[in-house]
């Protein structure tokens, strides 16, 4: 009798083992289901934007008889099968951004460089959690530039370069603190340059240049030690540079002030930035004499330090320095401006 109870328990924890996994299962299916059209419904509104294609390609792939995952352009991850990737870069595409791709929860990837988009970028994109490169480089994007950038917390890559973006930076842009690149070039920003920028740790490459940016140069900036290019040429910041410009920026590659109202004296620590490519500072206020520690800059291939008021300054010493950087084979293309 016992061992009758027994194989009769058993029996009935097996089949409410075998119940809840197909309860399981159906769930986990129409839950996949539903966040696929979900992701579906907002490429079809994506797709709808769009007023030219002269590839046909949307037109043609973009199709409801075959899975998004499957559609030119868009990538879904493996665990869920979930839209991850949207990159549609250099199609010539003209069309607006839907407030639909912001129920796109698992993207982590756009990319519509080169392209012709146009409108403002609807705030529902603030929804993407998991987005990681944001780049909409090279349209015809208008408004001001996006506060909710900044709520985008695993964001790396930022690039709204060659828009129409207008208005001032966002400080909640600094709340993106894992942002590694920061490419604004060429829009037409205003404002002060935001001292919170310098809470961007990881920060590497940044480039605001040929924008409307004014006010005092945030020497802050100086101490992100993970910077490698900072761009800023062709604004009308002012302000002075420090003088130890190099001690907190151990891996700079290229500094580019040329063309604001920068004032002072060239840093005299200049030298000490031993990795140095690209120095330029044309076009400021800058005054006094060249620091002898610029020499030292044995890797510079590019400096351009025009149309500033340095003392006893003429070609015959920048033909000299290219002789010598050409000497050791490190020059491959030294410019100078001197007009």
């Amino acid at each position: 009798m016992c061992q009758k109870k027994l194989i009769m328990k058993r029996t009935y924890d097996f089949l409410l083992l075998v119940a809840f996994v197909l309860h399981f299962l159906t769930t986990s299916s129409l839950t996949i289901a539903n966040n696929n059209t979900h992701d579906l419904n907002a490429l079809l509104a994506f797709k709808a934007s769009i007023v030219f294609d002269p590839q046909n390609i949307l037109s043609m792939n973009w199709s409801t008889s075959i899975s998004v995952c499957n559609w030119i352009g868009i990538t879904c991850n493996a665990r869920h099968g979930r839209v991850a990737t949207i990159h549609l870069p250099d199609m010539g595409l003209i069309g607006t951004i839907p407030p639909h791709l912001g129920n796109l929860s698992f993207l982590a990837k756009f990319n519509i460089t080169n392209n012709a988009f146009q409108g403002e970028l609807p705030k529902e994109l603030a929804n993407l959690r998991r987005l990681k490169y944001l780049v909409l480089a090279a349209n015809n994007f208008v408004g001001s530039f996006p506060l909710w950038l900044g709520g985008l917390t695993e964001l790396r890559f930022l690039s709204l370069r060659d828009n129409k973006f207008s208005g001032s930076l966002s400080r909640e842009l600094s709340n993106a603190t894992k942002l590694e690149t920061i490419a604004l070039a060429n829009n037409a920003l205003t404002g002060n340059l935001p001292e919170e920028f310098s809470y961007l740790k990881n920060l590497k490459y940044i480039h605001i240049s040929d924008n409307k940016l004014s006010g005092s140069f945030q020497q802050a900036l100086f101490n992100l030690s993970s910077l490698q290019v900072m761009a800023f040429a062709n604004n009308s910041l002012s302000g002075y540079l420090p003088a130890r410009i190099c001690d907190q920026l151990p891996q700079l590659l290229a500094l580019d002030l040329s063309w604001n109202e920068i004032q002072g004296e060239i840093p005299s620590g200049i030298g000490e930035c031993s990795n140095l490519e690209f120095l330029g500072m044309s076009y400021n206020n800058i005054v006094g004499k060249i620091p002898r520690g610029i020499w030292n800059l044995t890797t510079l291939t590019t400096l351009y330090l025009g149309g500033l008021g340095i003392e006893g300054m003429y070609v015959g010493h920048f033909l000299a320095f290219e002789v010598r950087v050409n000497v050791n084979n490190l020059l491959t293309n030294f410019t100078c401006i001197n007009s």
